[in-house]
């Protein structure tokens, strides 16, 4: 019964621009159930809870679409290059699912290395009744090996913090390089290709892992850049920079801005302590034009 009068409100709430009164119903909802509720966006809807351990709560307290402003972008360059998408840590497909919905008539390729994440991609994939979708539980980086990953919800932020670890009693998880991956399993990619990487700290490693690809294809890279990405290189800014310049990479902002190498590791050195990320960039190996 309560589960349905929060369904209820959520339903009649979503569309609306002032969502006070929603807040106030959310506020004391949030103590009554544990359920998951369905948040039926415009053009398509997902699983979410009150659980705060769930990145999807966030959807539910504001009722809004996750990154719509980047999905929103990707979607634009996949029409306007017909490029391929691959999601490298898409979690409960925030942007693997609303692309999906966009292009139904091309195969959209999802990775995650948690099988928390592939378990609510999968029922999200459901619950759309998509049928366009491959995905993968399995890690991304720059070489083929076996890491330990860090799957104790109870210790991290949230189930979008899973992470790779050097913890020998961690869960053992399968690291594949994107250019092996596709070879081996015969994914061919169109010429243009949009990628997203998110991966808590593996980003630049997932990179280095598509040398072939960025060698053949026109391609344009989400990529959330972290303190974190320190963590996996000796001197990543040295790295980082050697892997641009021999590759011709160019780096954007969301709006498309030119930047410069340091000029975005002068602003990640200067985040406070709390702070884990700068946000996302755009890495292309070709110049684009807004």
């Amino acid at each position: 019964m309560i589960d349905n009068i929060f369904q209820n409100i959520i339903t009649n709430n979503i569309n609306k621009k002032n969502k006070q009164i929603y807040y106030f119903y959310f506020s004391i909802f949030k103590y009554l159930t544990k359920s998951k509720f369905i948040l039926p966006f415009k053009n398509y809807k997902f699983y979410s809870s009150f659980d705060k351990k769930s990145l999807s709560r966030w959807m539910l307290k504001n009722l809004t679409e996750w990154d719509k402003k980047n999905i929103k972008k990707i979607v634009y360059f996949i029409k306007k290059n017909k490029a391929s998408f691959v999601d490298c840590g898409c979690n409960f497909g925030a942007y693997t699912i609303p692309v999906a919905k966009k292009f139904k008539n091309q195969t959209i390729y999802a990775f995650d290395a948690s099988e928390k994440a592939i378990y609510d991609l999968k029922n999200n994939i459901n619950l759309n009744k998509l049928k366009n979708i491959k995905y993968f539980n399995i890690g991304v980086g720059d070489k083929n090996t076996i890491m330990y990953f860090d799957k104790d919800i109870e210790k991290l932020k949230n189930d979008g913090s899973f992470r790779f670890t050097k913890n020998i009693k961690d869960q053992k998880v399968k690291i594949f390089k994107l250019d092996y991956f596709f070879k081996k399993n015969k994914i061919k990619l169109n010429k243009n290709v949009i990628i997203k990487l998110d991966l808590e700290g593996f980003d630049f490693l997932a990179l280095k892992g598509l040398k072939k690809t960025l060698k053949k294809s026109k391609a344009i890279i989400f990529i959330e850049i972290s303190k974190m990405l320190r963590i996996h290189a000796k001197n990543f800014y040295k790295e980082f920079q050697v892997f641009s310049k021999k590759n011709n990479l160019f780096i954007y902002d969301l709006y498309l801005k030119p930047k410069k190498i340091n000029e975005i590791f002068k602003s990640l050195n200067s985040i406070d302590a709390k702070q884990e990320t700068i946000g996302d960039y755009i890495i292309s190996n070709y110049k684009l034009t807004k």
